[in-house]
């Protein structure tokens, strides 16, 4: 790779500098539901991020340094899970709960949930039972929850548009999440570090 082609590549967290630790890597924040148990998360060896979810539900965040402007580009991420959720159902309050999601969050508040779906379709994006202002787009099933590695690169204000039909803002944090809460199941996942191409194409 040549000295310009490292200068468009950037790092949206810190989990690539983190040592193996337990617990979030410095400069993370968990939010959850009032009342819910959150998710465990733990830095590895190979520089990702585990997160393992006992009937719980969570999210941890990781301000970005500097607020990403729209622009042509990709996010690329690489994550794993071998704990499918069967009875999950993405689009149905009460049974929407996800192995692992990588969140986007964007300057108007709106949050976009890459999720590790169930047998909802490649590709299908609806609004979060949750809410309007959060966004599900689906990129893995059930049956690729093999625990293989599966590589994902995105565009994450093409994305945007798509799933809230407006103009995209700046994206303002990175984070990974996961909900086994609603059917009280359990899910173990591993993603690597989030990474921003200028110019990249999905």
């Amino acid at each position: 790779m040549t000295v310009a082609g490292l200068l468009v590549m950037q790092a949206l967290t810190n989990v690539s500098l983190t040592p193996a630790r337990a617990g979030l890597p410095s400069g993370w924040t968990l939010q959850r539901p009032s009342g819910a148990r959150a998710p465990g998360f733990r830095v590895t060896a190979e520089h990702t991020l585990r997160i393992d979810a006992a009937a719980a539900t969570g999210v941890a965040s990781y301000r970005l340094r500097a607020a990403l402007r729209p622009q042509r580009g990709s996010v690329s991420w690489q994550w794993r899970t071998a704990t499918p959720l069967a009875d999950a159902a993405l689009e149905r309050r009460g049974r929407d709960d996800a192995p692992v999601r990588v969140v986007l969050t964007y300057a108007d508040g709106r949050v976009l949930l890459y999720s590790w779906g169930n047998r909802e379709s490649r590709g299908a994006q609806f609004p979060s039972p949750t809410g309007a202002r959060r966004g599900v787009l689906v990129l893995e099933r059930a049956e690729d929850a093999d625990g293989s590695w599966h590589l994902e690169r995105r565009d994450p204000f093409a994305d945007y548009q798509l799933v809230f039909h407006r103009a995209p803002p700046a994206l303002v944090a990175a984070g990974i999440g996961a909900d086994t809460g609603h059917l009280r199941g359990h899910a173990s996942a591993e993603v690597g570090e989030l990474t921003w191409e200028r110019g990249g194409a999905p």
